[in-house]
């Protein structure tokens, strides 16, 4: 077994929305929250940043979603996406202990929160609040 460490500092890079799908279903669709968070090491592509990596490894945090929330008669799902380097450290997205990955894929479950309560509020004349919990 592999010993996880703890990060001590990041640089975090914009957060982005690749999909976002709001679908109307019916009321008595199955109730669905499929949330996953990936992480996986990046590199700049333009070579004039790859210096940058001499200050800590670059990584990709996906978070894939499908939720059908109960009661509501809507569905949505997606991806959001952000790049963080993780400052002095070199090793791979494995060796991050459970608990940074959570801290580090938060910001991006609040964003689809935010979203699907702005969208709902358009398309359902009501924002409809999700309160996403990290499984134990």
């Amino acid at each position: 077994m592999r010993k996880q460490v703890a990060l001590v500092e990041t640089k975090k890079f914009a957060i982005v929305v690749n999909a976002f799908h709001y679908d109307l279903v019916g009321m008595d669709a199955e109730v669905k929250q499929d949330i996953q968070v990936a992480m996986r090491q990046v590199e700049p592509n333009d070579p004039e940043r790859k210096d940058e990596l001499k200050a800590g490894n670059m990584y990709e945090i996906m978070v894939p979603f499908n939720v059908v929330p109960e009661n509501t008669g809507f569905q949505i799902s997606g991806q959001i996406s952000r790049v963080v380097q993780i400052l002095d450290f070199f090793g791979e997205p494995k060796d991050i202990a459970q608990e940074d990955l959570a801290k580090l894929s938060r910001p991006l479950v609040e964003t689809i929160e935010t979203l699907t309560y702005q969208v709902t509020a358009v398309a359902l004349d009501q924002g409809i609040s999700l309160n996403f919990k990290a499984a134990d």
